[in-house]
């Protein structure tokens, strides 16, 4: 179970100052004149700092988070000290109130002002000692934190960008390929209309990730696969064997349309005769391996370039660090597209 930032943030508050209260109270009862009285002021003293410390985090969230980072590393050095100080301040308040009842011994006039320095000199560095580690992992920790979003959001609008260079290309097939049917075949250009229709709205779906189920993809690229039939007729046969306990993993969305489109861009259309393509899939070493293969020859310029090539293994790095892979082979008479990608379902790839 993953914590929110919320519960994250009260638990290591409240295990960094708890375990700072154990260690003075450890070191207290072990002096040689054990006092009881010096834990409540150890109490009052990392109580009070523990709880400054959350008031500056709420100061830096509401005043400082969009300010430059020399203002906001003076700003926390700066709510250090006073928070150092005025918890220090008020354990003295609460020494003295107690010197006054029976629980503590009075404290004569004349050497108010030497324990007054005594007791702050020493807590005060202390505390402010405390307050400096706090603000230095507060900090770093945000920036880290800052730095994450930044790379996801980066991430996101390149991913978006990739997406978008789909649309064009794929939309201006489609419909010119309709249009041919509609002379000989309205009812059926209807029929594409109506796919066309579906992947576009599955295409252009705001709310869609950038993964989706393997079984969601299959579907698309027989819509797809549907449309370009129009021009190739026969000469375009489709056959795919996907073991059930594949169809609920995770895929980059299109990822598998841009494999057929390129498969039949530079291999069936190649071809009087037409041919057939492939999709399989296969999970080995934790990895979901998918395979298109398509009848052809791999020409040479087509192992690795191309708008559709390159916008795979861009969209693959981004979303994988390095973690999957792409590679296009010849065997015999026909060219193999395999993607091997880290098996996730999708629950697992949205939370990561």
């Amino acid at each position: 179970m993953t914590l929110s930032r919320s519960a994250s943030y009260v638990l290591l508050q409240c295990s960094g100052w708890g375990l700072l209260y154990a260690l003075l109270s450890l070191l207290i009862y072990n002096r040689p004149v054990f006092v009881a009285t010096e834990l409540l002021y150890g109490a009052v003293l990392v109580g009070s700092t523990g709880l400054g410390s959350h008031l500056l985090r709420s100061l830096y969230r509401r005043k400082l988070q969009q300010a430059g980072v020399v203002r906001q590393a003076t700003s926390l050095l700066i709510g250090s000290i006073v928070v150092a100080a005025v918890a220090t301040f008020l354990l003295l308040l609460v020494f003295f109130l107690l010197s006054l009842t029976q629980y503590s011994f009075p404290v004569p006039a004349a050497q108010r002002w030497f324990v007054i320095k005594h007791i702050f000199s020493g807590n005060f560095l202390n505390m402010l000692l405390a307050m400096s580690l706090w603000s230095a992992l507060y900090f770093a920790i945000t920036k880290v934190r800052q730095l994450r979003q930044t790379t996801a959001l980066l991430q996101a609008t390149q991913l978006d960008a990739l997406l978008n260079q789909l649309q064009p290309h794929f939309l201006f097939n489609a419909l010119n390929n309709i249009r041919a049917l509609i002379l000989e075949d309205p009812e059926k250009a209807r029929d594409m209309l109506s796919i066309l229709a579906d992947m576009l709205r599955y295409n252009l779906d705001p709310r869609a990730g950038v993964k989706v189920p393997l079984a969601q993809e299959l579907e698309v690229v027989q819509h797809y696969l549907a449309l370009c039939s129009i021009q190739f007729e026969q000469r375009l046969r489709y056959q795919q064997q996907i073991p059930d306990a594949c169809l609920a993993l995770a895929v980059p969305r299109l990822l598998l349309q841009l494999c057929v489109e390129n498969a039949i861009k530079h291999g069936i259309s190649q071809l009087p005769a037409g041919g057939c393509i492939a999709i399989s899939a296969r999970i080995t070493d934790n990895q979901l391996c998918l395979t298109v293969s398509n009848d052809g020859q791999l020409q040479p310029g087509t192992a690795g370039t191309g708008v559709g090539l390159t916008n795979i293994r861009q969209r693959l790095d981004l979303l994988y660090q390095g973690r999957a892979s792409l590679q296009l082979t010849q065997q015999q008479h026909q060219v193999l597209t395999e993607i091997c990608l880290p098996m996730e379902s999708l629950d697992e790839s949205t939370a990561g």
